[in-house]
């Protein structure tokens, strides 16, 4: 591999980095923050960040800048995320109105939740992810999911079962509290006081994960054991739906 190479695959890996620390709910970061995250400094940054800018991959808003609509572009041309979505759709929908809560479908990368679609639950949400708060306790939940889940995700271009980029505000959960999602089955996620969530895998007919279904609300509505078995319900629904849909949503 000749320097050249080597120092282009380093740029793009800098640049992946910048791109990946956006968190759930987050919609703008200032530069400062973006070079602190990807672990960069400042002058590489804002070099990178201009380029990214150019490129339509981020965009600068009043307080810093937020991820661009051609990353949004991409992300609809994804044949998965969107086959999956509107297979999901109709069943998150349904634990909307079961629940009043906001629903969401998030696909594993790595050990990362990737939101791919949602349903809002209270007033003043975003209509596609729900609150910030919202969003964020049930990405929580559905990590904790994914963690759990991870020797056994379905073959669909999931990426290495690792955490990648130096997301340090994240907090790991403990072995104990993954032992108790696998044990009952489902993951709950705090965000403060603002809202509580709860994540179920959704399974193959071999028993590989293929995505997660979160639920969130304001906590002291939540009941965890009654919210787990109707979104369990809707996942093995979703499982149907993409199992007579075989051929259809790639695998690979």
């Amino acid at each position: 591999m000749t320097g050249q190479t080597r120092a282009a695959r380093s740029m793009l890996s800098r640049g992946l980095a910048i791109l990946n620390c956006f968190r759930p709910g987050e919609s703008e970061l200032a530069l400062s923050e973006l070079a602190r995250r990807a672990d960069l400094p400042k002058p590489t940054a804002h070099r990178l960040i201009a380029e990214l800018v150019d490129a339509g991959m981020l965009e600068r808003g009043d307080r810093g800048l937020r991820l661009g609509l051609s990353l949004f572009t991409l992300g609809t041309r994804v044949p998965r995320q969107r086959m999956l979505s509107e297979l999901a759709h109709p069943h998150l929908k349904r634990m909307h109105d079961r629940t009043r809560q906001s629903v969401f479908l998030f696909l594993p990368n790595g050990l990362d939740p990737v939101l791919a679609d949602g349903v809002r639950g209270g007033r003043g949400a975003d209509p596609a992810v729900g609150s910030p708060a919202e969003s964020e306790a049930a990405a929580c939940a559905a990590a904790k999911v994914l963690r759990v889940h991870h020797p056994r995700l379905a073959p669909a271009g999931t990426g290495p079962a690792e955490r990648r980029g130096p997301r340090r505000a994240a907090r790991e959960p403990s072995p104990e509290e993954l032992a108790r999602v696998a044990e009952q089955g489902f993951a709950i996620g705090q965000c403060g006081s603002e809202a509580g969530a709860i994540a179920v895998p959704v399974l193959d007919a071999s028993g590989a994960l293929i995505a997660v279904l979160a639920t969130a609300g304001v906590p002291v509505r939540t009941h965890p054991v009654r919210t787990a078995a109707h979104l369990r319900a809707a996942g093995a629904g979703l499982s149907r739906a993409v199992h007579s849909a075989s051929g259809l949503v790639p695998v690979a």
